[in-house]
């Protein structure tokens, strides 16, 4: 795993939230080239800098490392980037033809690797209040409520339960779903969350191996203990899905 320090705010000591945001800067599926993932990218982080106290790491899971040029595109944006491209995992990942596959088995590897580093003391980062998921390319838009996030104390913030689109035989069961493109829990409860993605990547392993299919939504909606959830009317976030470019909001 490669990274790339971006500014220096990251030492900063009181700063409350941290966001990792997910992405794939280079790949072979959806509608958008690499030049405009960027663009969209820096639209994201910017999205963030207006409307919260934060350090934002880009997590990408690409098909290649994040070029020399993209970083420097990246670097006033974001204040690190930790490039998993390069791991055998990922790499393993990639091969499939399945877009579903590829982008929920490495969004999951991601987390959970960069979960365990930061238990482990093994990035030197500040003490935060409150750790977000952000999928990269999506905007944070007028309904985002930081203050809402922040004060959920112990608890996990994010939108559903929503029914599923999936077919029962096919998730193994698991007919509800939370929406997983912001979602955001206490950093208290980060060894609790690493816990689940470790439990989300053998249960998605599971599924595939029984001919079946189920995704982070479905996942975060079975592992993640209900009485742990803060539900909002809406989240706060939109932007444009990869597969066709169409246009979505939580």
């Amino acid at each position: 795993m490669s990274e790339n320090i971006g500014q220096t705010r990251i030492q900063q000591e009181n700063v409350k939230s941290l966001f990792l945001v997910s992405s794939a800067i280079h790949t072979r599926f959806g509608v958008y080239d690499t030049r405009k993932r960027v663009e969209q990218t820096i639209d994201t982080c910017n999205s963030i800098r207006e409307r919260c106290d934060a350090e934002i790491i880009l997590l990408d899971g690409g098909e290649k490392l994040v070029s020399e040029e993209d970083r420097h595109c990246l670097s006033g944006h974001v204040d690190r980037i930790y490039d998993f491209s390069g791991e055998d995992t990922v790499k393993n990942i990639q091969k499939s033809n399945s877009w579903d596959v590829v982008k929920n088995m490495i969004e999951i590897v991601m987390y959970g690797s960069f979960f365990d580093l930061m238990i482990a003391g093994k990035v030197k980062l500040p003490t935060y209040r409150r750790i977000f998921k952000l999928s990269g390319r999506y905007l944070l838009n007028n309904d985002f409520n930081y203050d809402m996030h922040m004060n959920a104390r112990g608890m996990i913030v994010i939108r559903g339960p929503f029914a599923s689109q999936f077919k029962p035989e096919i998730t193994g069961g698991v007919s509800l779903q939370y929406m997983s493109r912001l979602w955001s829990f206490d950093a208290r409860l980060l060894p609790y969350i690493r816990d689940k993605y470790v439990e989300m990547f053998k249960h998605m392993n599971d599924r595939l191996r029984h001919g079946g299919y189920i995704d982070i939504e479905h996942l975060l909606f079975y592992h993640l203990d209900k009485g742990m959830i803060q539900n909002p009317k809406t989240i706060g976030v939109e932007g444009n899905i990869a597969p066709n470019g169409m246009r979505v909001s939580d």
